[in-house]
């Protein structure tokens, strides 16, 4: 078994080769998750190549290293596998992490991946959005009343205005 990890384009890029057992996958997943505590990367990329899939991933503890590494909301992980055994893995893994609540995708290639990470600025934006709506203090009834009004008005005025 082999690994490599670098940084690339912004994304933390974990490359495992000839994974054969648990433990040598485990051993993997700390060096990615210390990786990552250091370079403190928003975005994983996992490839997988001449590796044999794993397919019990909580029975072997394997979920406790993707809760690490998808810290927070904002953190994605995305799986490359060079086989079809391996992607079905992955599809599984992800079925799993998002059970958890995690932020885990399977991906059939590095560009969709690398597309999938290049997006979460939208998805920041409208989170904030959500985030700011939320922590304003709901209307009272009164102000409800009003911009009720004001949007009727409005209404008639676009009318009066059209016909």
């Amino acid at each position: 078994m082999g690994y490599r990890i670098t940084l690339d384009r912004g994304v933390l890029r974990a490359e495992l080769f000839g994974r054969e057992t648990v433990e040598q996958t485990k051993a993997f997943f700390q060096a990615v998750v210390s990786a990552s505590k250091d370079t403190g990367c928003p975005c994983v990329l996992i490839l997988v190549r001449s590796s044999k899939p794993i397919f019990q991933l909580e029975r072997h503890g394997l979920i406790e290293y993707f809760r690490e590494l998808a810290v927070t909301s904002s953190r994605r992980v995305a799986l490359l596998g060079d086989t079809r055994d391996l992607r079905l893995s992955h599809d599984y893994i992800e079925l799993i992490a998002r059970q958890h609540g995690l932020n885990v995708r399977s991906f059939p290639d590095e560009t969709a991946a690398y597309r999938w990470f290049e997006d979460p600025r939208r998805q920041r934006e409208r989170r904030r959005q959500q985030e700011r709506r939320t922590q304003q203090a709901p209307p009272t009834l009164q102000e409800r009343r009003a911009g009720q009004q004001r949007r009727t008005a409005e209404r008639r005025n676009n009318t009066a205005a059209a016909s």
